[in-house]
């Protein structure tokens, strides 16, 4: 299969994905729905998310991956991310508390513009979507979110109360290997940056997102 083609069936099978996943969404809703009915929805909603990585990934390795940044404020974005989040919205099938912890949210004194940076928005909802996927999987109770913004960088930080990285259960890696080469590809449309996914201070898993924002 060419090049052009398989992108071609990769559109494709995206869109039938939505479809699929908006018709899921009001099954899940309705009243009295047996669980297995919100199992279909969060897993349909996994392959899009992941289909939407591999096409991001094959249009950075034809070099076509060009980003589209505009200011962002990045509290209401992230604010955003969580409202369109399938991973946050669906939780795994768990009473998990999900939100933006406004106490860590830190911005340097020799910043500017405080709290907004020149970011490609969908790219790094894609990345966090990943990220959010991942820690709603281990999470004992809560998931946090927040950003740090220095002069020239952004970094945006998703941390869970689950077992940490060195206490995972056994046969559930802590991270796909996709979602971090997603990330990468991210970094590199912003011009650089780094990802890192290690053990929080405070118990759990600590993913952390910088992008060069200068």
């Amino acid at each position: 299969m060419d090049q052009s083609l398989a992108a071609l069936v990769i559109h494709d099978l995206k869109n039938s994905l939505a479809l699929l996943e908006a018709e899921l969404e009001i099954l899940a809703r309705q009243p009295n729905i047996p669980d297995e009915a919100h199992k279909a929805h969060q897993r349909c909603a996994d392959l899009k998310q992941r289909l939407v990585g591999f096409l991001t990934l094959y249009k950075q390795e034809q070099g076509a991956l060009q980003p589209n940044r505009s200011e962002t404020e990045l509290a209401e974005f992230l604010e955003d991310v969580l409202a369109a989040s399938p991973s946050a919205n669906c939780k795994h099938g768990h009473a998990l508390d999900v939100r933006i912890d406004s106490a860590r949210i830190r911005c340097a004194p020799e910043v500017q513009h405080r709290g907004t940076a020149l970011l490609d928005e969908y790219l790094v909802e894609l990345a966090l979507e990943s990220a959010l996927n991942n820690a709603l999987r281990f999470a004992a109770s809560k998931v946090q979110l927040w950003f740090e913004q220095t002069a020239d960088a952004v970094s945006f930080c998703v941390q869970d109360d689950g077992p940490g990285l060195s206490h995972h259960p056994a046969g559930m890696p802590p991270s796909t290997g996709v979602g971090l080469a997603l990330c990468r590809a991210v970094i590199e449309a912003h011009g650089g940056g780094e990802v890192t996914l290690r053990d929080a201070p405070q118990g759990g898993a600590l993913f952390r997102l910088t992008l060069h924002c200068a």
